[in-house]
């Protein structure tokens, strides 16, 4: 019973000599852990952080630009809602005139002049498509033999049957139509395609 007793104390001290191997391998383990620093709550909230600011850039610049294609699409329509008035307004204008005349190149342009208003809207039909850079102009004569002068910076922006309303100082005689540096021209450069003679 002793014998079996002693042994079995030799076996618990075994067992402690085993907790106290077990103890040191779990420091050993402890301190690689230490040696590759692990990451306390803190340091992901800081980590987080750059991720957060570009979401919000990104976001940010993706809503300015919904915005500003919403804003543009809005002027457009706008301006296409104005320009449709303006038009009814000048067809609408007692003692108007209108003027026809084929265009060199091809097409053609028509005019509705109101010399109530000093105003007329103009018209091109199936003119040439014009290179980069360059676009139609429209000029005014006060008299016969008469130099062009330049009515107001409105252009066509599409030369198939777009239609523009300009307003001018003085009575015109006639109407002119050429094609002119994009930025637009002060003085006419070249040859008319068209003059439209008007009253």
């Amino acid at each position: 019973m002793e014998e079996s007793v002693g042994e079995g104390r030799i076996d618990d001290d075994q067992a402690e000599e085993g907790v106290g191997e077990v103890s040191i391998s779990i420091g050993e383990a402890g301190g690689a852990g230490h040696e590759e620093h692990s990451v306390t709550p803190v340091e992901r909230k800081l980590r987080a952080v750059p991720v957060l600011i570009l979401s919000c850039v990104v976001f940010g610049l993706a809503a300015a630009a919904f915005a500003w294609t919403t804003l543009r699409v809005h002027d457009r329509q706008m301006s296409a809602e104005a320009n449709e008035k303006a038009v009814a307004f000048l067809l609408g204008t007692p003692g108007l005139q209108t003027s026809e005349q084929a265009a060199a190149g091809g097409g053609s342009v028509t005019a509705f002049y109101s010399p109530k208003l000093h105003r007329f809207a103009i018209t091109g039909h199936d003119l040439p498509a014009l290179k980069t850079g360059r676009t139609y102009e429209f000029w005014y004569r006060t008299g016969a033999g008469q130099p062009p002068l330049e009515a107001g910076t409105s252009r066509f922006d599409a030369p198939q049957n777009d239609i523009v309303v300009v307003s001018i100082p003085a009575p015109a005689a006639s109407l002119v139509v050429s094609v002119e540096p994009s930025g637009g021209a002060h003085t006419l450069s070249g040859t008319p395609i068209a003059e439209l003679t008007l009253g």
